[in-house]
């Protein structure tokens, strides 16, 4: 099948975090407001009654259109017990419903030249159907079967259950994926970023039909989505269809528990090590990292993860890979969505005897990160990086699609997007100093390791 599940927001790697963050403005006070009333004048915005909150961006450079459903659900929303239970439900609804037999999604949007795809997230699940403009009334109808008819036979459910556990088990053979799920689970207690979006083993293997029916019917109707219409489209066009195709669905308010606030303050550092027949070592070095709520900090986490760790100019990547020749590969980022998450930066080691020498590295210049002050010159660059990521992402009517959606259900408000470049603009060197100084300290840091295991020990 087409469709997959993202451990991390959309497909974007933790280490161009502040990019994938996706939020897309110009770098000055006047330039973001242009930007804002630019997009403003691309977007339309209304609500259907059975509670559908529907946005048409209008693109009309190229004669597609990208259709998609997001619903509010995802491995946020998952107890212990169930989890990846939002990412098997993704899998069934390629499945079956009450017009549709498992292969017809795919073989109708094949047979009239489209593509689509859907994914889980921690956040939220996505599908989405691009077309030409004069076929994408034939999205709607299939997003909207989906939205509301899904049947869930037995005899299917294990079939698909069977492909999930396969890709469970196919996780299991890669030793960084094994890294990063012990590493977020030592990090991370209690709040549910802790979890894999697929689910931790035992859980996979324990799922029901019964189960995956209860979250669909609970979380899968129109009171609980987003609907994006973006490309060569009239909003007046896409309301009549959209009241034509999901009007007729019952919506029931779903109420989302809200975690910001739920992890504990860290008070020591925690290490975990993971032995492994690999070749290469790895290294993780995270600290918690404040969330969108404390604005100023977060901005400020923001520049500071760019600055140590995003691509080969950032200092870490310099000191370790370019002047001291410690590592192959340096990455870093402020990992952080909506609530609290962590600040990571990830090395591949030359070897694993430098290891403790690296991790000394790493900590000296977050030290230095926290008492002196960065340049303006810095500064400048991530504004520059916010500036590119603008106009790449306007280039892809799915990307804004993305983004619109995203902003809608982390913060309720499309519109919420359009604060990403000014926060960033107004970070200053003392507030980077000040974040570094507070947060990337050793009582705060959490280390994972990945080493071989055939040396004896």
């Amino acid at each position: 099948m087409k469709h997959t599940a993202f451990n991390i927001q959309h497909s974007s790697p933790p280490a161009l975090c502040l990019l994938a963050f996706g939020f897309c403005l110009l770098t000055s006070s006047g330039a973001a407001a242009g930007a804002s009333t630019d997009l403003e004048s691309h977007v339309t915005e209304f609500t259907l009654r059975n509670g559908l909150q529907v946005i048409v961006y209008v693109d009309s450079s190229a004669p597609v259109v990208s259709t998609n459903v997001y619903y509010k659900v995802g491995s946020y929303d998952e107890s212990p017990g169930h989890t990846g239970i939002s990412h098997m439900l993704e899998h069934l609804t390629f499945k079956h419903t009450d017009m549709y037999k498992p292969g017809d999604f795919d073989r109708i949007v094949d047979s009239a030249g489209g593509n689509n795809n859907g994914f889980t997230s921690e956040n939220f699940t996505g599908y989405y159907e691009d077309f030409a403009k004069d076929r994408y009334e034939l999205a709607l109808k299939i997003e909207a079967a989906r939205m509301g008819k899904c049947v869930f036979p037995d005899s299917e459910f294990e079939s698909e259950h069977q492909v999930v556990s396969e890709e469970r088990r196919l996780r299991d053979n890669y030793p960084g994926t094994e890294l990063w799920e012990q590493y977020g689970a030592t990090a991370l207690l209690v709040h549910p970023s802790r979890n894999p979006v697929i689910g931790w083993p035992d859980d996979v293997a324990h799922y029901t039909a019964k189960a995956a029916r209860e979250w669909y019917h609970e979380h899968y109707g129109p009171a609980n989505a987003v609907l994006v219409v973006a490309g060569d489209v009239r909003p007046a066009d896409v309301k009549a269809k959209a009241e034509k195709h999901f009007g007729g669905l019952k919506g029931v308010p779903v109420t989302r528990a809200d975690y910001y606030s739920l992890e504990p303050e860290q008070h020591g550092e925690r290490r975990i090590t993971v032995r492994k027949r690999v070749r290469v070592p790895s290294l993780i070095i995270g600290f918690h990292s404040p969330g969108i709520h404390d604005t100023a900090e977060f901005f400020a986490a923001e520049v500071a993860g760019s600055i140590a760790g995003s691509g080969r100019t950032s200092r870490l990547y310099r000191r370790l890979v370019t002047e001291l020749q410690l590592a192959t590969s340096v990455w870093g980022g402020n990992s952080v969505d909506r609530d609290p998450g962590l600040f990571q930066v990830g090395i591949t080691p030359k070897a694993e005897s430098l290891i403790p020498q690296i991790e000394q590295v790493v900590q000296a210049e977050l030290d230095r990160l926290g008492t002196e002050l960065v340049t303006e010159r810095e500064l400048q660059q991530v504004r520059n990086q916010v500036l590119a990521g603008e106009y790449f992402q306007r280039d892809d009517i799915s990307d804004m699609a993305y983004l619109l959606a995203r902003s809608k259900i982390l913060y309720g408000d499309w519109r919420a997007m359009e604060s990403y470049a000014p926060g960033i603009e107004r970070v200053t060197a003392e507030q980077v100093r000040d974040f570094c100084h507070k947060y990337l300290v050793p009582d705060n840091r959490t280390t994972g390791i990945l080493v071989s295991a055939k040396e004896d020990r």
